[in-house]
């Protein structure tokens, strides 16, 4: 479903969100106070405008007050910050996700109610150290805290076995194989009776714990 989204400052990490969500088919508005960073994005989103993203009158003379979630980007500014979130908290915005550069600046925005706080390169180095800790993990996403997608290249351990041997209830309650990659061609929803082969990749979802489990062996 086609969602309404605010992005509050473009700078690197507001400009790949605002574009990620635009080509996923959202409304994107996006605001920053520099004209430039204004103009580099407004052929690729919704709305670009120059705004001041602290300023809850101009704020909602946008139409901010129309999104289903607001996300402000602007961290190394943390008055700013604190300002915009605060402002999109009063324009009853459901959902506002704001980027922290640091812990106490994340504690800030907690307490005044933002819906998430974010912290793009310390998730980005914890997901890459992830991913090159293990030969075999090509990709992890995390849906949620309390879940995560694997894609993982089959090793040679696993070759010749079936998904109910490699994955039994009693071992892997926490994940499930929701599909196999093969060549060129996906098998979506596989029968415990499917052997794995040589180069296949396995698209599990499961309890982030249990992931990291899989990771780890």
């Amino acid at each position: 479903m086609r969602k309404h989204f605010a992005v509050l400052g473009l700078g690197r990490f507001g400009k790949c969100l605002a574009l990620s969500l635009a080509k996923l088919g959202n409304t994107v508005l996006a605001l920053d106070i520099d004209e430039k960073l204004v103009q580099d994005i407004s052929d690729y989103v919704s709305v670009a405008r120059v705004v001041d993203c602290t300023d809850i009158e101009a704020l909602r003379e946008v139409g901010v007050a129309n999104s289903d979630v607001a996300i402000v980007a602007m961290g190394t500014n943390i008055e700013a910050s604190v300002l915009a979130a605060m402002a999109l908290k009063d324009l009853g915005i459901p959902i506002v996700v704001a980027k922290a550069m640091n812990e106490t600046h994340g504690k800030i925005l907690e307490k005044i109610g933002v819906s998430r706080v974010v912290y793009p390169e310390r998730e980005m180095a914890e997901k890459l150290a992830r991913v090159l800790t293990s030969t075999n993990v090509m990709d992890i996403i995390d849906l949620s805290p309390d879940y995560t997608i694997l894609e993982e290249r089959a090793n040679a351990q696993m070759v010749g076995k079936t998904l109910a041997h490699l994955f039994e209830p009693d071992k892997r309650s926490g994940v499930i194989v929701v599909a196999i990659k093969r060549n060129d061609h996906i098998i979506v929803g596989p029968p415990g009776s499917e052997k794995i082969r040589e180069g296949d990749v396995l698209v599990i979802v499961g309890e982030t714990e249990e992931v990291k489990k899989l990771i780890q062996e």
